[in-house]
């Protein structure tokens, strides 16, 4: 039965693993059953090639274009000639010189491929799309080089601000030097209150000057994950566990450590013994309530009524046994 039939179906029919079938033909040097899935093609089927698009001719064929495409080339058959509708090719060539490639083959429904095609056969110079940033410059682009600063020029003709620089620093245009605007003591009270793109917007400044300002008045940048440290919350350190504090400060366990290393406060995570105090409130609030008078985690308070053996209240009205 090898090689007669395929050996998934062979090893199906002899409940046997597909690998062990596969395996015993190869030993044996059985050639492996291939079916042949392709028809021959008749003297009727060959007269059909060149005379329609392959699409159509495979179509019409119940055959892949592939294939068409593949007897053609054989037989040394040219394709067949595309024709275009004489109303689409004069629309076609009036849109040239007016819009883009792109622009165009989206107005009629044809691919970027054919609009270019034709321009090229008409000798006709493309026009280059204004959204694109890695796009020629203009003449009147040119003559804007230096007249504004780099950043609101990038904004305006949508390019980079490093496109900008380059392309002035090629021309030797020197940079824009509008007159200086002293800074007044309600704009600098801005800077570090606000991120630097959005004093730059409502101070009508370019970013490069906010940024620059920020730097010699020595004003850290906003961040608006950082909060500052309150006398409150300094004074937990070295009293509670570091990751209670955590907890109690919603600040990161990190955090609190690298605080407490720059404050110099010893570590407290040295065992603190139980006094007759807090152990007769054990049992009396919830865990979590006692941790928090005392200074404790809620698992210290946990382990200390378990090893006590004292039942715990769960909010107050249930006791947990």
């Amino acid at each position: 039965m090898l090689g007669r039939y395929c050996d998934s179906e062979l090893a199906r029919r002899i409940r046997r693993p597909y690998l062990q079938v596969q395996y015993k033909r190869k030993t044996l040097h059985i050639p492996l059953l291939r079916r042949l899935r392709t028809k021959k093609w008749t003297p009727a089927e060959e007269k059909l090639l060149g005379t329609a698009p392959d699409s159509v001719i495979g179509t019409s064929l119940r055959r892949n274009a592939s294939q068409v495409i593949r007897r053609r080339h054989l037989l040394g058959i040219l394709p067949h000639p595309r024709s275009y509708p004489k109303a689409w090719v004069l629309e076609l060539d009036s849109l040239f010189g007016k819009m883009p490639d792109a622009e165009i083959a989206k107005r009629l429904h044809r691919s970027q491929w054919v609009v270019a095609n034709r321009r090229i056969k008409l000798g006709i110079r493309a026009i280059p799309n204004p959204n694109l940033k890695n796009r020629p410059y203009a003449e009147a682009e040119v003559k804007l080089l230096g007249t504004m600063p780099d950043d609101h020029l990038a904004l305006q003709l949508k390019r980079s601000k490093v496109a900008i620089q380059c392309h002035r620093c090629k021309f030797g245009i020197p940079k824009f030097q509008g007159k200086k605007r002293y800074w007044s003591a309600n704009e600098i009270a801005l800077l570090g209150r606000l991120p630097d793109e959005e004093v730059a917007r409502q101070l009508d400044r370019t970013l490069d000057s906010v940024i620059l300002h920020r730097g010699r008045l020595k004003i850290a940048k906003p961040d608006q994950t950082l909060r500052l440290w309150t006398p409150e919350e300094d004074r937990l350190l070295g009293i509670m566990l570091d990751a209670a504090v955590a907890c109690r400060t919603d600040r990161s366990l990190m955090a609190v450590r690298h605080r407490r290393w720059h404050l110099k406060i010893k570590n407290p995570s040295i065992r603190r013994s139980w006094t007759p105090a807090e152990d007769r409130l054990i049992g009396t609030k919830p865990d979590a309530d006692i941790a928090w008078e005392i200074h404790r985690t809620t698992s210290a308070v946990m382990n200390r009524r378990n090893r006590l053996k004292i039942p715990g209240l769960r909010s107050g009205r249930f006791p947990v046994l």
